[in-house]
C-alpha cells in the first residue's frame, strides 16, 4: 500500500501563501539587512510587532507620539522618520503590512508603555492619524494602502503583565474606541485583534462576547501558537474559527500572525521551562532556539505550511524573519539563511502552479500538500516531521491515457546534509517512486512529461 497517494487530475483551491514573518528585513539600525533573501522568499505579508526588539525606535505609538500632551491633529506632534524608513523597506521587497497599533513586549520588572492609554479616545485619535500618513499622505506622508490595522498585541499574556497592565476590560474599552473611530475614519480599512496569546482563554471568549454585545466590527481575529506539534495548530485554528462563528463573525478572517517551533530538551520538566530565562537556562535556551534553525525546526515549518493549506486559517506570520538570535529561525545573527528559511523559499516556488491536488497520507509524522498544472506538471511537498526514517512509498494517481499524465520524476530533499539544491531523478515506474525520508526531513517530488526546465507551465 501506497503511503501518499497524490490524485493529480483532483484539482482543489490555489495555494495558501502562508508564509508570511512578523518584522521585516533590517535590523541593527540597518546595519543587518537580508531585503534579497525576504525577495527570493516572496514573503506576502509582515506584521510590524516587536520591530527591532529589545529597543523598537520604530511603529510603536511611543516611538512615533512620544508626548501625550501634545496636540493630537498637529503633524509637528509627531515623528515618522524612523517608521517611514521601516515600512519603505520591508515595502521594497514586495511584501504587504499588518500595523500593529500598540507596544512592542517588555520583559523589563518596570514597564514602561504597555499600560492602557489614560485618554483611549485621543490615543484612537493618533492611531487614525498613523493611518492617514501612511494611506492618505497626510503630514508629508505616502498611499501605501496598508489594509490590515490590528489593535495591540496579546493583552491576555500572563507573563508579568509584560503587553497589558490593565484589566481585560480596559482592553475592550480600548478595542471598541480604536475600531470605532477608525471605522468612522474610513470603512473599507480592515480592523481586528486581539493578538491572542491563547485562543481558548476566558480573555479571548470575553473579547470575542464583548464585541458581539456592541456590535464591533472585527474584520480579523488574530492569535498564536508556539507548538511542538502541528496538530496544536491545528486545533487552535479550529476553536478560533468555531469561537468566531458562534459568535456571529463567520466573514472573520482568522490570522495566526505568530507562530514558531518550541521544543524542549528529551526530559525537560516544568522546572526547567521556569529557569529559561534565568541564570543556568543557558543551555537550555541556546539548544531550543538552534532547534528552530536547523532540520527539526525546518521539517516543522513545512508540516505546518502544508497543514494550513486546509486549516481554517486565511493569514500566517511566522514569528520572527528578522535576523536575530532569539525566535529568529530563518538567519542566524550574521543573517547567514538557515535550512528553515530554505523552506521558506522552496514554499514560494510552488506559486507557479495554478492549482493544489488532492493527496492523500497514509503514514503517520507525514504532512503534505500537491500542486498541479493544466499541462500535467505537478509537486508533491513532504515533510517527514516525526514519522520513521525509512523508504516510503508515492503513488500517482490519474488516467494513465491522458496526455498530461506525468512520464517522469525527479526530487529534492532537505534533511541535516541538505537544503535542496540538488535535483535528482526519480524512477517512475507504474506511477510509483520510492524514497527513503529520513525524520526531519522536507522532500519537494515533481512531475513532468519532458525534460524539466526547471519551470512549472501554467
Amino acid at each position: 500500500m501506497a503511503d501518499l497517494i497524490l490524485h493529480y487530475d483532483r484539482k482543489t483551491s490555489p495555494l495558501k501563501r502562508v508564509h508570511g514573518v512578523n518584522n521585516g528585513p533590517v535590523c541593527y539600525g540597518s546595519l543587518m539587512d537580508v531585503s534579497v533573501y525576504y525577495e527570493k522568499a516572496g514573503i506576502p505579508l509582515v506584521r510590524l510587532h516587536d520591530t527591532n526588539w529589545p529597543n523598537p525606535g520604530e511603529v510603536d505609538i511611543h516611538t512615533i507620539f512620544r508626548d501625550m500632551n501634545r496636540d493630537e491633529d498637529d503633524p509637528a506632534s509627531y515623528d515618522f522618520s524612523r517608521t517611514d524608513e521601516y515600512i519603505a523597506s520591508v515595502l521594497a521587497t514586495g511584501a504587504k503590512i499588518v500595523y500593529r497599533l500598540g507596544e512592542s513586549i517588555e520583559h523589563t520588572k518596570v514597564k514602561y508603555y504597555v499600560h492602557p492609554p489614560a485618554d483611549m479616545d485621543k490615543w484612537a485619535r493618533i492611531c487614525v492619524n498613523i493611518i492617514r500618513h501612511y494611506n492618505e499622505g497626510w503630514a508629508n506622508g505616502f498611499h501605501y494602502d496598508i489594509r490590515y490595522w490590528e489593535i495591540w498585541n496579546e493583552p491576555d499574556n500572563p507573563d508579568r503583565q509584560c503587553m497589558w497592565s490593565g484589566t481585560p476590560e480596559q482592553y475592550y474599552d480600548l478595542y471598541r474606541i480604536a475600531v470605532t473611530a477608525i471605522k468612522a475614519h474610513d470603512p473599507a480599512l480592515k480592523v481586528g485583534g486581539q493578538a491572542a496569546t491563547m485562543v481558548n482563554m476566558p480573555f479571548t471568549e470575553g473579547f470575542v462576547a464583548y464585541c458581539r454585545q456592541h456590535e464591533l466590527p472585527l474584520d480579523f481575529f488574530t492569535w498564536h501558537t508556539y507548538a511542538d506539534d502541528p496538530r496544536q495548530i491545528e486545533a487552535n485554528a479550529l476553536k478560533a474559527r468555531k469561537l468566531l462563528d458562534d459568535a456571529g463573525y463567520i466573514q472573520t478572517e482568522s490570522h495566526l500572525n505568530e507562530w514558531n517551533y518550541m521544543r524542549a530538551d528529551e526530559g525537560a520538566n516544568d522546572e526547567i521551562w521556569r529557569q529559561l530565562w534565568k541564570p543556568g537556562g543557558e543551555t537550555f535556551r541556546r539548544n531550543l532556539f538552534e532547534r528552530q534553525k536547523n532540520e527539526e525546526g525546518a521539517s516543522f515549518i513545512a508540516a505546518v505550511f502544508a497543514m494550513l493549506q486546509d486549516a481554517p486559517v486565511d493569514e500566517a506570520n511566522y514569528y520572527d524573519g528578522q535576523p536575530h538570535e532569539l525566535y529568529s529561525g530563518l538567519f542566524d545573527a550574521y543573517c547567514i539563511p538557515q535550512k528553515s528559511y530554505r523552506v521558506f523559499e522552496k514554499f514560494e516556488s510552488l506559486s507557479v502552479y495554478s492549482s493544489r491536488a488532492e493527496v492523500s497520507v497514509r503514514a503517520e509524522g507525514l504532512y503534505a500538500l500537491a500542486m498541479t498544472s493544466e499541462n500535467g506538471q505537478s509537486a508533491l511537498w513532504v515533510s517527514n516531521f516525526s514519522g520513521e526514517s525509512r523508504e516510503y512509498t508515492i503513488e500517482l494517481e490519474g488516467s494513465s491515457m491522458s496526455a498530461t499524465y506525468p512520464t517522469y520524476a525527479e526530487w529534492e530533499l532537505l534533511d541535516r546534509s541538505r537544503d535542496f539544491g540538488q535535483v535528482e531523478p526519480a524512477r517512475l515506474k507504474d506511477g510509483r517512486v520510492e524514497l527513503f525520508l529520513p525524520r526531519n526531513s522536507v522532500l519537494v517530488l515533481r512531475f513532468g512529461r519532458e525534460a524539466n526546465d526547471g519551470q512549472a507551465a501554467e
